[in-house]
């Protein structure tokens, strides 16, 4: 029975419902549930994937909420899984029997490799295919804002384009073209547009990807500035947030939700931003305080704002952000098909079961 320990994330804990088959019956209903939108028998396809790795199963988990708790943990661990904790010499000197070290995300910097290498052990990492989902969310809530595809969706007479404010009339095609008769102004390129990205963690640098493939200008703030050899390839450029708000055409925020994060966004710094620019929200609401949030919208100094995330979830029909027409919302959906968590959950027990199976 391999002893596993992983550091306590609501989305790891998939892998000790998938590899330990007598997980509390409570976790394991609840995590039907959270698949049952795209994966119709969650439990079911556990038990298909235990039939390719009988060595594993069970597997026996310590869920650790902490560095203190995973350091506890490690005497008896076979294998570890760890997002964000730390995994070095102090570590591996506390477990004599580790084989694995398996960095959920691809960001390996909290292993000390050459260490673990030099022990024999294994680190192991996984792309994350929801994180590419959630960049891909926030890029499309960007091209929406800057295309204004929510407005004028459907909105092909010149009486509907008219009750939203536009002054839709042809022009003289004899004499000129006749593109966007309808009159809609204040259409943005993204191409020489500079886009500000609140942290360059895994999903910030998915978006400065696709950033750089539209030949956007890539800026990144953070507490800390990242290796050369990470920021280089991205084509991103370190500033401080105050030079990076009235740089900004578009400004998205890609930060963890803590004490140094909340509020991150005040009044202060909306009035740091570039007049007309436009906010992507896909992280966590309370980054960004509400009150400056909506004094930004109805001063006008804001060009436009798109959420996927939401300071009541679910929403009500009186949300005050409802009545702008620059604003696009949508209901926390940008981690996009289960299955791409079940694929990462996949990749990451074969990785485990390939040294511990």
């Amino acid at each position: 029975m391999p002893n596993i320990v992983i550091q306590d994330d609501k989305v790891i804990r998939a892998l000790q419902v998938i590899l330990d088959p007598d997980t509390d019956p409570a976790r394991q209903a609840a995590f039907a549930d959270y698949y049952s939108v795209d994966v119709d028998d969650f439990l079911g396809w556990c038990e298909e994937l235990r039939a390719r790795i009988p060595g594993m199963i069970p597997s026996h988990f310590t869920n650790a909420g902490n560095q203190a708790e995973f350091d506890a943990a490690l005497n008896d661990a076979d294998g570890a899984v760890v997002e964000s904790l730390r995994f070095g010499e102090e570590q591996l000197a506390k477990a004599p029997n580790i084989k694995i070290v398996h960095k959920f995300g691809t960001d390996a910097r909290n292993i000390d490799q050459p260490a673990c290498e030099k022990r024999g052990v294994t680190v192991a990492t996984v792309r994350r295919r929801v994180n590419v989902a959630v960049a891909e969310h926030a890029f499309a809530l960007m091209m929406a804002l800057a295309k204004k595809i929510c407005l004028i969706h459907k909105r092909l007479t010149m009486e509907s384009l008219h009750e939203i404010g536009f002054p839709a009339r042809l022009y003289d095609t004899t004499q000129s073209p006749g593109s966007n008769w309808a009159r809609v102004s204040g259409l943005r390129t993204l191409e020489g547009a500079t886009i500000g990205l609140l942290g360059l963690g895994e999903i910030g640098r998915e978006m400065a990807r696709r950033a750089n493939a539209f030949g956007m200008r890539v800026l990144y703030t953070q507490r800390n500035r990242l290796p050369e050899e990470i920021e280089t390839p991205l084509g991103a450029l370190y500033v401080s947030a105050d030079d990076l708000l009235p740089a900004a055409d578009f400004i998205s925020v890609h930060l963890p939700m803590n004490k140094s994060t909340e509020n991150m966004l005040d009044a202060a710094a909306f009035a740091r931003m570039k007049p007309g620019a436009m906010l992507i929200n896909i992280s966590r609401a309370r980054i960004v305080n509400q009150d400056a949030l909506m004094a930004a919208l109805e001063s006008g100094r804001l060009g436009g704002v798109a959420m996927d995330v939401h300071y009541q979830e679910p929403g009500s029909d009186n949300d005050p952000m409802l009545a702008f027409p620059n604003v696009v919302l949508t209901p926390h959906t940008a981690v996009a098909t289960r299955r791409l968590g079940a694929l990462d959950m996949e990749e990451m027990v074969g990785n485990l079961a390939s040294v511990l199976g």
